[in-house]
């Protein structure tokens, strides 16, 4: 693996200097440049990708698309989110504000150069051959848990070196399966290892938790994201909406008002292409939850969204499903029961409720699932199904309970060489292009130790 000290200037001002990537920028354009708080790539529906620039200046920036310039469209003015009530516990939620000026243009995929303020936006190459997968990266603040991690620990909340390290390796895409915000909660009064941290839903604390410390990979390579329960609307999903979502923003699918969460809560499976024969299915499984569902019209629509995921799932493809939810991940359910997967995400793909509760979709055309959600490293390939791996890893504290042991207790379906669990470690997974559609998964610690090591072999050719 590359080392840190092979990481580009480029790369290593950004996440020293933040999100301006001043080494980036020339004289003539310097001071665009210093109103640019961010500038990013994220893939977006349709085979294109969309740029996104945040700014504090009065209008949109240009962009420069293959030598030629126009104007970016605002996505959002500044504003602030209203002050809302915790539909959880009743809690009161302060406003969210959000100062800066969200901007975009959309770029089509034969564009080879794009530069705004002189920064140069990383682009999809035509055949994506090496992806970096992270997931769960942020700071956990949360009083409902009584859970504080020490942000200000660099060992206790690492995912700034994984970012670093994960840019090393040079990848032409990121693909993140979801929760990016965690400071929900103000630290206490007399904590150090939090003291200062930003809380609550808007820029301040999304800054602190994703984009300051993400600044390598942002300018590493273009982004897929998957959205994760943690940008549900009631939680940070306002956010989401302005910064990363790569979705049009549109008035009342926003999650600026609570009355309209569910509109909000929500868009469809779409595939992300990496070229020769191979696509990322992304699915926006945010709000599915984990139990099965009792409300029909949500239940309407994960069926509608399963239906979607099996039909871009081509035949001859390498296909990959990624969302938030792992699909079939081994994880302890009531009474340190084992389970696959959860009931709900069974029953969008068409399980009834009761046959759903130690249940995988087969998705007989789909090479591997890849998620987060569950804070650890894991591979799990039940007979007959996908393999599911999860990476939930890459920086946010460790609650969940460990799953099984290797080879202890599989429930039916997992042989003893099929699961693999990798607890106790921050790090990051690289997929990357083998010949004959294959693919191979490396999982890595922030310091570069090998964790994890499997082939993907190409399903439904």
């Amino acid at each position: 693996m590359p080392s840190l000290e092979s990481l580009p200037r480029r790369l290593m001002l950004s996440a020293l200097g933040g999100l301006a990537m001043a080494g980036s920028a020339t004289p003539a354009s310097a001071q665009g440049a210093a109103h640019i708080r961010g500038a990013y790539t994220l893939m977006a529906p349709g085979g294109g990708s969309v740029a996104r620039v945040l700014t504090d200046a009065a209008q949109c920036p240009d962009i420069r698309l293959d030598g030629q310039t126009g104007p970016m469209r605002e996505r959002a003015g500044p504003r602030t989110i209203a002050a809302r009530v915790n539909e959880s516990d009743g809690s009161a939620i302060a406003p969210a504000a959000f100062p800066l000026r969200v901007c975009e243009a959309p770029i089509a995929r034969a564009v080879r150069h794009a530069e705004v303020g002189g920064i140069a936006l990383p682009l999809p190459a035509t055949i994506i051959r090496r992806i970096v997968v992270i997931g769960d990266t942020g700071c956990r603040l949360k009083d409902s848990s009584q859970s504080y991690q020490a942000c200000n620990d660099a060992a206790a909340w690492p995912f700034a070196k994984v970012a670093l390290a994960a840019a090393a390796t040079h990848p032409d895409l990121v693909l993140h399966v979801g929760d990016y915000h965690y400071r929900e909660s103000p630290c206490p009064a007399g904590n150090a290892g939090c003291a200062g941290s930003p809380s609550g839903y808007g820029w301040e604390a999304w800054n602190a938790d994703f984009f300051v410390p993400a600044a390598p990979l942002l300018a590493a390579a273009p982004w897929a994201v998957d959205r994760g329960n943690h940008e549900e609307c009631a939680r940070a999903g306002a956010g989401w909406w302005l910064l990363l979502d790569p979705h049009a923003l549109v008035a009342g699918a926003d999650c600026a008002d609570p009355a309209q969460f569910f509109a909000g809560n929500h868009t469809a499976p779409y595939a992300v292409e990496l070229g020769d024969k191979a696509r990322v299915i992304i699915a926006d499984f945010a709000a599915i939850g984990e139990k099965p569902f009792s409300a029909p019209d949500k239940l309407a629509r994960y069926r509608a969204d399963g239906a979607a995921i099996t039909a871009l799932a081509l035949p001859g493809e390498t296909n990959f499903v990624s969302d938030h939810y792992p699909f079939g991940a081994i994880t302890m359910g009531k009474h340190d029961a084992l389970r696959i997967g959860y009931p709900s995400i069974a029953q969008a793909f068409g399980a009834d409720a009761a046959a759903a509760g130690n249940a995988a979709p087969a998705l007989p055309m789909v090479s591997a699932v890849i998620s987060g959600h569950v804070h650890l490293l894991q591979y799990a390939a039940q007979s007959g199904h996908p393999p599911q791996f999860v990476v939930g890893m890459s920086g946010t504290q460790e609650d969940e309970p460990p799953a099984p042991a290797d080879a202890q207790g599989s429930p039916a379906g997992i042989s003893p060489g099929d699961l693999a669990t990798r607890y106790g470690h921050f790090g990051y997974a690289v997929l990357d292009r083998l010949d004959g559609g294959a693919w191979a998964f490396t999982a890595y610690d922030m310091d570069g130790t090998v964790l994890l090591k499997r082939i993907i072999a190409r399903r439904g050719g």
